[in-house]
C-alpha cells in the first residue's frame, strides 16, 4: 500500500512541474470510501482539482485556494450511510407531475381541519382507484451506495415436445420489468445510477430483453419519472427507456421517488 501511495505521489508531483502552485494532500475519510466521494466530488470541480481514489483516503491536487473548497465538500459528502426508502410506480396513467401536485397539496392542509387531516394521501389515492393492471406500486429499502433491484413479471410455462409430437416436460421461464439501482446522496438531492430492463415472451416462446444505463440527479422526496417499458410490437426501439410522451397506449411509465428514513 505504501509503495501504491508514493508511486501516485510521483504521478500527481510530476504532472504538477508546470503549475508549482498546486498542492497536493491526503485527506482521510471517515464515513464512506474514496470510490462512492469520487463520483460526488468531481462534477463539482471540474478542471480545478485531480481526485485520485486510494481506499479510505482522498488525494487531492489542487490549488492552496481551492483546497479549502474542496475539504468543507468532502466533509458534507463523508457522512454515514443513510437509509433510504425507494418507491417505484409502473403506470399507463399517472404522471410524476400528478404525484408532486398531489404531494404539495397534502402539504397545504390545515392540520385543525379533521375532515382532510392525516394518512398519506398518495398512497390512498393511487392503491385505492381501480385500475387494474395498468398500475404497479412497489417499495424496497436499501443503504445509501447498496444496489437494490424492483422487479416485477410473470412466469410463463413452456413445453417440451418429443420427436413424436407428444409434450414430455413442461419448463417455466421469467419474464419480468423492473431495474437495478445504486442511490447517493449528494447534500438535499440523490444520484442514482439506473440499470433498466424489459423482458417480454415473443411468439416463439422465447424471452426478448431490452435493456439500457443511465445516471440522474434527483430531488429528495420529489417524484421523477425516469420513462417507460414500452409493449409495442415494433422493433425500431431498443431501449428500455424511450420517449415519454409518445401517445402508444402500451407505454407503462416508471415513475421513482427516493426519501430518506433515517
Amino acid at each position: 500500500m505504501k509503495k501504491l501511495l508514493a508511486l501516485i505521489f510521483i504521478t500527481l508531483l510530476g504532472s504538477s512541474a508546470v503549475a508549482a502552485e498546486t498542492v497536493i494532500e491526503v485527506i482521510p475519510l471517515t464515513n464512506r470510501p474514496a470510490f462512492e466521494i469520487v463520483p460526488l466530488l468531481a462534477p463539482l470541480l471540474g478542471d480545478t482539482a485531480q481526485l485520485v481514489d486510494n481506499g479510505s483516503n482522498l488525494l487531492v491536487k489542487t490549488t492552496p485556494d481551492k483546497l479549502a473548497e474542496i475539504k468543507a465538500i468532502i466533509n458534507q459528502l463523508d457522512v454515514r450511510q443513510s437509509n433510504l426508502l425507494i418507491t417505484v410506480i409502473q403506470s399507463r396513467q399517472t404522471t410524476a407531475d400528478e404525484l408532486n401536485a398531489a404531494a404539495r397539496a397534502q402539504l397545504n392542509i390545515p392540520v385543525n381541519d379533521p375532515s382532510r387531516s392525516g394518512g398519506r394521501i398518495i398512497g390512498h389515492l393511487y392503491q385505492t382507484q381501480d385500475k387494474g393492471a395498468d398500475e404497479n406500486t412497489q417499495t424496497v429499502r436499501t443503504m445509501e451506495g447498496v444496489p437494490a433491484q424492483i422487479k416485477a413479471g410473470n412466469v410463463y410455462p413452456r413445453q417440451n415436445f418429443s420427436g413424436y409430437g407428444y409434450p414430455t416436460t413442461t419448463e417455466y421461464t421469467e419474464a419480468t420489468t423492473g431495474f437495478a439501482v445504486i442511490p447517493r446522496l449528494a447534500g438535499q438531492q440523490v444520484i442514482l445510477s439506473v440499470s433498466p430492463w424489459s423482458d417480454k415472451m415473443n411468439g416463439r416462446g422465447q424471452i426478448e430483453t431490452r435493456d439500457a444505463q443511465s445516471t440522474i440527479r434527483i430531488n429528495l422526496g420529489e417524484w421523477v419519472e425516469l420513462g417507460g417499458a414500452g409493449e409495442s410490437s415494433s422493433s425500431s426501439t431498443n431501449s428500455a427507456l424511450v420517449n415519454t410522451r409518445q401517445s402508444d397506449k402500451s407505454q407503462m411509465h416508471i415513475l421513482v421517488k427516493v426519501e430518506r428514513v433515517d
